[in-house]
């Protein structure tokens, strides 16, 4: 079984969601703006006390987003190496594709996760490497359900490879399922130093402070058929 460490800012709980509890709402606001999946974005005010301002935030746009993110994750790095494992001085930030991501529109579409890492790289975090995207374009997510990872690893095409002396850390916009990451970690031959960064976990088995850090494991068989995978 391949577990896979992971890091999160917090925790994701739908909208009437009978466990969700203390600052659910705003940071559900922040993982809306961060999945981009809105024409028109609804702001967002956020006062995570991890993230180095201390201060309510008004969030308007995706971009404000992602760097709000990228701040907390850029200054508590030293902790994200420690949960992650991670004792290579380098890093690949490895964005896990959006739906929509193909080889023709990698540069110009909407990647959320891609334009995490992007705000990441530029703190110093690490170096993005878009190794991974669809063959051919999929359905996008609804209610932030995930296709099953042996589906989503068949569509999958590489198209780079991280540098022999960096750590590899998936980076996602929310993770659900853990099916995505699954995917793109198996395409990539389950790289030996590994980790995952998101905004936050989806949660709907216990009720938690929607800003508690969270640290989790990605485990997933592909000898299994189905594939098993879960968030640990």
């Amino acid at each position: 079984m391949r577990r896979i460490p992971g890091y999160a800012v917090g925790s994701y709980y739908k909208l009437g969601s009978p466990l969700a509890g203390l600052n659910a709402n705003p940071m559900r606001g922040l993982v809306y703006l961060v999945t981009n999946q809105r024409k028109e974005p609804i702001p967002s005010s956020i006062q995570h006390p991890l993230h180095p301002g201390r201060n309510m935030m008004r969030l308007e746009t995706p971009s404000a987003a992602y760097a709000y993110v990228a701040d907390i994750l850029a200054v508590h790095e030293r902790d994200v190496r420690t949960a992650l494992g991670i004792t290579k001085p380098n890093i690949a930030l490895v964005p896990i594709p959006a739906a929509n991501v193909v080889r023709g529109n990698r540069t110009t579409d909407r990647w959320p996760s891609r334009d995490l890492a992007l705000e990441l790289e530029r703190l110093g975090f690490g170096k993005v490497r878009p190794c991974v995207v669809h063959k051919d374009a999929m359905r996008p997510r609804f209610s932030y359900e995930e296709d099953p990872a042996q589906e989503l690893a068949a569509n999958l095409i590489t198209i780079g490879k991280p540098m022999p002396n960096e750590a590899v850390v998936y980076i996602d916009d929310i993770v659900t399922s853990g099916d995505r990451v699954a995917a793109i970690d198996q395409a990539l031959g389950q790289p030996p130093a590994a980790g995952i960064v998101t905004t936050a976990v989806s949660e709907e088995k216990a009720r938690y402070d929607a800003y508690k850090l969270r640290t989790f494991a990605l485990a997933y068989d592909p000898a299994a058929s189905p594939w098993k995978v879960a968030i640990l």
